[in-house]
């Protein structure tokens, strides 16, 4: 037996018309993709339930359209989450996206009580999961509510929220979405604005990358909650007796 360190081996490649054909497949399916992934991130899948959960970042037009739907649906409990703000905190008057939520919506009447979900400031990362955490907490506290509920959000992030929400409450709950339109571009062709390209692609790898790597331990987030409220107001009342002794 003949000793060789190379061997000749038939194998057959792409000519030039195979490549051509190639690539005019791929940007075919690009082009699908992006018709169709705004749509697809934009998930739109309620349930028949007496809460609903409103998203207290969306936009003043989206919260009275989800009053609406509040109200023509018959609805008995209405909840707003809330991340805190950060910038200009000791200067504005709220404190947390649920506390401008819950404004604009008393605003306009609505008389119900609006039950508030909100984060601590410590918290600054995962915050959609953790508003997804501080809700069922809330739920836990009132019993009477049930199990189905549906979260009103905006756009491309209201697959995002969904998963966060079904992984913080399990199978034991059935949760619905409720996706409002973005205005601030148009979701056909999302790509020819830059807010359109950058809302529609970082949603994309967000949902993608959660659904994959992200899996959280419930608890550990509840621990983590429950310790930052009160961090929270041992700083309130620091700051309340330093205002006093002023």
């Amino acid at each position: 037996m003949r000793f060789r360190l190379v061997a000749k081996k038939y194998c057959r490649c792409l000519t030039f018309s195979g490549w051509l054909v190639l690539l005019l497949m791929l940007i075919l399916l690009f082009r699908l993709w992006m018709g169709s992934v705004s749509g697809w991130l934009s998930l739109n899948h309620p349930v028949k339930a007496k809460t609903l959960v409103i998203e207290g970042w969306i936009e003043d037009y989206a919260i009275k359209n989800a009053v609406d739907f509040y109200e023509k649906n018959g609805y008995k409990n209405l909840v707003v989450t809330g991340i805190p703000i950060t910038q200009w905190h000791d200067y504005v008057e709220f404190k947390n996206t649920a506390e401008g939520a819950e404004a604009v919506i008393k605003g306009d009447g609505f008389k119900d009580t609006v039950y508030q979900a909100v984060i601590p400031r410590s918290v600054t990362i995962n915050r959609t999961y953790n508003t997804a955490v501080a809700t069922r907490i809330l739920f836990e506290e009132h019993p009477g509510w049930g199990k189905m509920f549906n979260i009103y959000s905006v756009g491309v992030h209201s697959r995002r929220t969904h998963l966060m929400f079904e992984r913080a409450f399990g199978d034991e709950y059935k949760i619905g979405i409720i996706a409002d339109t973005d205005r601030t571009f148009d979701p056909k062709y999302w790509w020819k604005t830059s807010k359109g390209f950058r809302n529609v692609s970082n949603e994309f790898v967000a949902f993608n990358y959660v659904w994959i790597f992200f899996h959280p331990d419930y608890k550990a987030f509840e621990r983590q909650l429950k310790k930052g409220f009160a961090m929270d107001s041992i700083r309130h009342l620091h700051k309340k007796s330093k205002n006093e002794f002023n």
